[in-house]
């Protein structure tokens, strides 16, 4: 590591208030500046120059097969009405740049399409990376406007030191920077890790993997997905893009041996409205309501989309412990709630459930335990409901587990950890003190992996951008 030396970037007020990330969090943050008397903002993050965008919304690989192929969960207008607009008014371009691309993204859009709904598609999710990148210099512009330096440098903050009178913080090129006041928006917990999930016939990740799990595609090789998540039908799409339907051979491994509903966008829009009980002594008993109000939902006609959302907004206005008071129960609800709500890309899923009746993909229930190589593919070895473990025998095997409580974080949160500046919850997640603060009252921390603020218990796990806007927004 190259020798550190401090650059402390002062504006003429003293230390810059520093964001760390680029994704839709750390955009959060910077916007929440525009409300605070603040003449130089730093923003440090891998691709700070694209701020916004961050790892989820990244610009494509020009010329590969699946640029475009991965898409957002939810609808455009369920994401942020904003963007929903946005996909209107780009979208001549949008058809042009997905004309003649195969999985056939245009023909899944024309029924929402053809209603009027435009909002209602799951659009790739390299144009919200571009919406996103356009907000963020919209918001530059206007802190610049009034006299607000704002400086984006690519670095990662990889440690953090709270001083007295500033915040030291360091970088991956071991560059130190002082700070008076930051804001901390890293990504989620890595995938967690499976034995054997990194060899010859296997890849730890979907992502930054492509281009070799794509030799096993296009050689004909069945595909075998750890998970059954939203990685995994990235990994379908991926395959989509690369060979025709006829040649597909796709497996999917879950722990409930099922795959998340898709969210179906209709018209009129509308969100279910939950009638809940104040006080429940005991998660149990919340929940037990918890899942007569969905099934009454679903009874009455409402779709996966409006029960879920509606469930969001409800959260975001009446906190969990209005419901359940008992922080320890509480902490029980969250990962029951997940699973009931989860829900997906319509497109995806539909493809899926349909290439399953065709006998060209199909679902494992169980737990994944290790990966053996073989000679010519891998051997997986997965536990059943019954507690057996049995063989499966495939091509190549791809890890989309998603985060678990053993998982790594990036080397920041590590580090914060390690100082006490954030806890691990007991039922998974981290916890941050009222309004995100994160040991010292200068430093804020948000992610998707925050299960707790200050002595509220999130209902919703945050995997969710409009959930992650909203906290960043009411954080101070």
């Amino acid at each position: 590591m190259p020798t550190a030396r401090t650059t402390p970037h002062r504006a003429p007020g003293g230390q810059p208030h520093v964001i760390v990330g680029d994704g839709i969090t750390a955009l959060a943050f910077l916007e929440t500046c525009l409300s605070r008397d603040m003449d130089h903002v730093v923003v440090l993050g891998r691709t700070a120059s694209q701020l916004g965008r961050g790892a989820a919304y990244a610009k494509g690989v020009p010329g590969t097969a699946w640029r475009y192929t991965y898409l957002l969960n939810s609808p455009a207008d369920d994401i942020d009405p904003k963007f929903a607009a946005w996909l209107a008014e780009h979208w001549p371009d949008i058809t042009a740049k997905m004309r003649g691309r195969s999985p056939d993204w245009l023909g899944a859009a024309a029924p929402p399409v053809d209603q009027g709904n435009l909002f209602g598609v799951n659009a790739p999710r390299e144009f919200y990376g571009d919406f996103m990148e356009a907000q963020a210099q919209a918001i530059i512009a206007r802190l610049k406007a009034r006299g607000c330096v704002v400086t984006c440098r690519d670095e990662t903050v990889v440690a953090m030191e709270p001083q007295e009178d500033a915040i030291t913080l360091t970088t991956d090129s071991g560059q130190r920077l002082a700070a008076a006041s930051v804001d901390v928006a890293p990504g989620g917990p890595a995938t967690l890790r499976i034995d054997g999930d990194e060899g010859p016939f296997s890849a730890p990740s979907v992502f930054g993997h492509e281009a070799r799990i794509a030799e096993h595609i296009r050689a004909g090789a069945e595909i075998f997905c750890i998970g059954g998540n939203a990685a995994m039908l990235d990994v379908l799409r991926l395959c989509q893009s690369l060979v025709s339907e006829r040649a597909l051979r796709f497996v999917a491994c879950a722990p409930d041996g099922e795959v998340p509903a898709p969210l179906i966008p209709r018209l009129p829009c509308k969100l279910t409205e939950p009638q809940l009980s104040a006080g429940h002594p005991t998660a149990r008993s919340f929940l037990d309501e918890m899942r007569r109000e969905i099934d009454r939902a679903q009874t009455a006609g409402d779709e996966m989309r409006e029960i879920r959302a509606g469930f969001r907004a409800h959260f975001l206005h009446t906190p969990l412990s209005h419901y359940v008071p008992d922080p320890g129960e509480a902490r029980q609800v969250p990962l029951t709630l997940r699973l009931w709500l989860r829900g997906g890309t319509r497109d995806t899923i539909l493809d899926l459930h349909r290439l399953i009746r065709e006998g060209r993909a199909r679902l494992v229930h169980g737990v994944v335990e290790q990966v053996v190589a073989q000679a010519d593919g891998a051997e997986v070895l997965a536990r059943d409901p019954s507690g057996r473990v049995s063989g499966h025998r495939t091509g190549f095997v791809v890890n989309c587990a998603g985060g678990g409580l053993t998982s790594a974080y990036d080397s920041l949160t590590e580090d914060m950890l390690a100082q006490g500046l954030l806890s691990r919850g007991a039922t998974g997640g981290l916890k941050v003190g009222p309004g995100c603060r994160a040991g010292a009252a200068a430093v804020r921390y948000l992610s998707p992996a925050v299960s707790e603020i200050g002595d509220e218990v999130i209902a919703m796990p945050l995997y969710d951008a409009h959930m992650l806007r909203s906290y960043a927004a009411r954080s101070g």
